[in-house]
């Protein structure tokens, strides 16, 4: 039961001839082969689709893992050509197995598991989950503690002593280890002072067991309640969070500290190039897509740091982290000088040619991130920041207004007469409008403010800090003639914007009202005629901007 050692699924033939010696001469064969064979990944014949098996963890049903994932999955599938992803649900111990065969060519599973494969297998992590829950942001996770709320014994972590509790796994990261180690810094020992029982996946069992009377109290990962809840699976008010601790910027019932969500990582045998295909793939996959709603999250953010998860297993001397056996140097040397001998010269050969390779492969690998942070927050044609940039801004802007007693205005603009000049003169003039109309939005903005393309001919503009309306209607009449000076021809066409404005906090707390309501007004200003601005609040209506 305790969870304090996760041991490798594969270890060297306990026979008294498979020494540490024979183990180093193992690597070193291993290491001569990698050098002689050209390194690649899942090679397969280009005139047919290469497979690509993705292991998940499913910490619910496997059915349910599959059904929520694979259309993720098909969306890979249809961004990278010759490609085809599949969805493979697996529990803990059977992703080991699987990598140790080579089987899996992606992961996405809890951070902890990521944290020793990474040691063991090498896997590589390319982007982090980023969910949504009441219009927040969330790519952090947590685990829950929960009982009956019927049960007036049970209300403290220090109520759980000579209890019955149900929880998922030994190894499991978010429905065990995290609420192990928060009663161990309540003084609280689940080794010898509760008595748990390990029930496995799904963690609907852990719930149920619980409602049931089978069990005093349960461990969970944050949000399985609410699923199960909104499934119509339990009747959450039957239960009462212990230690609960739930943040204003987090959306789910919670006990433990949070960590950053799950890691997708590339298995070493994956070429560079399709792993950076994969990586740009999810991070500019549109936020909450058809793939991400089927699987509840709302979009993919660069890869975060896992040191509060790597703390965790140190302090539980949690493989790779756990104590290192004893080895005698000398005994080694006497026995096996030769082997060793051959070994380093072995080594020594296969690093010198490795050295050129990797050099090259870290200054392409550079290269990569920084088009590939580019792609992922910037709009290919004007500059601009893109979506995924925007929501980022937005969050934090919305953060420090709360703090500051600060506005907040969000505009949404959308180009009249932009149709008739595509149609007319070509994409290629279109395009050019569009970056010239970008240019003039960010000469018309104070500087902290945010112009950011929606879609086609559609922009947004962040602004902070304007502390009266007239100052912003000023900044909405400069846009509008900003735009009006986009474009001039002779031929009757011309550029206009219609303008919608919603602010912070007079007609919206969060972002999902502020972008309705922005967008109601929006519509507005378009049956108005365009070539003005509407606000939200208090219906304001801006006059068109004089026509040269």
């Amino acid at each position: 039961m305790k969870p304090v050692r996760h041991p490798p699924a594969q270890r060297d033939p306990a026979t008294p001839g498979w020494s540490w010696l024979h183990r180093l001469a193992a690597c070193m064969a291993l290491l001569w082969l990698t050098v002689a064979v050209a390194p690649g990944a899942a090679v397969a014949d280009t005139r047919s689709e290469t497979v690509y098996q993705v292991g998940i963890t499913a910490f619910r049903d496997k059915a349910v893992t599959t059904r929520e994932w694979q259309p993720t999955m098909d969306f890979l599938s249809s961004k990278i050509p010759g490609s085809r992803f599949v969805a493979r649900p697996m529990n803990l111990g059977e992703f080991q197995l699987a990598l140790g065969r080579k089987e899996l060519d992606f992961v996405l599973t809890n951070p902890e598991h990521y944290i020793i494969m990474e040691s063991l297998y090498g896997v590589s992590r390319l982007a982090t989950l980023v969910k949504s829950a009441d219009g927040k942001l969330v790519n952090q996770f947590g685990g829950v503690i929960f009982t009956r709320s019927d049960r007036p014994d049970i209300n403290r972590l220090e109520d759980l002593r000579g209890k019955h509790v149900a929880a998922v796994d030994h190894t499991s990261f978010a429905a065990f280890l995290l609420q192990y180690d928060l009663l161990k810094q309540h003084n609280v020992n689940l080794d010898t002072e509760a008595k748990v029982r390990f029930l496995g996946f799904p963690q609907d069992l852990c719930v149920n067991a619980v409602l049931d009377g089978k069990a005093d109290a349960g461990f969970v990962r944050t949000g399985v309640l609410e699923a199960m809840s909104a499934e119509g699976k339990i009747d959450i008010s039957r239960l009462r969070i212990i230690n609960p601790t739930r943040s204003h910027d987090f959306p789910f019932l919670i006990s433990t500290g949070l960590f950053p969500e799950w890691p997708l990582a590339a298995a070493p045998h994956v070429q560079i190039d399709i792993a950076n295909q994969v990586a740009a793939a999810l991070l500019l996959m549109p936020p909450d897509s058809p793939a991400a709603r089927a699987a509840r999250y709302y979009r993919w953010s660069t890869p975060l740091e896992y040191q509060s998860v790597q703390n965790i297993m140190r302090r539980h001397r949690i493989y790779p982290y756990d104590k290192p056996e004893a080895i005698s140097l000398t005994l080694i040397f006497q026995q096996y000088l030769a082997q060793i001998l051959s070994g380093l010269l072995l080594a020594f050969a296969a690093l010198s040619t490795l050295y050129i390779r990797t050099r090259r492969l870290n200054i392409d690998l550079k290269a990569s991130r920084r088009q590939l942070h580019e792609m992922a927050h910037h709009d290919a044609l004007t500059g601009l920041p893109n979506r995924n940039l925007l929501d980022d801004r937005l969050t934090l802007a919305l953060a420090q207004a709360r703090r500051s007693g600060n506005r907040v205005a969000l505009c949404l603009i959308d180009l009249d007469g932009f149709k008739p000049i595509n149609d007319h003169l070509g994409h290629k003039a279109g395009d050019e409008v569009l970056q010239e109309v970008a240019r003039r939005l960010e000469d018309s903005l104070r500087e902290g403010d945010t112009v950011a393309r929606w879609g086609g001919d559609e922009f947004v503009l962040l602004l902070n800090g304007f502390t009266e309306t007239g100052q912003l209607e000023d900044i909405m009449n400069r846009v509008l003639q900003a735009v009006a000076d986009s474009f001039r021809a002779g031929n009757g066409m011309k550029l206009s914007a219609s303008i919608g404005v919603s602010i912070y906090p007079a007609d919206a707390g969060d972002s999902f009202k502020l972008f309705k309501h922005a967008d109601d007004a929006m519509y507005r200003a378009k049956k108005r005629g365009g070539n003005c601005f509407i606000i939200h609040s208090g219906d304001i209506q801006g006059q068109p901007a004089a026509s040269a």
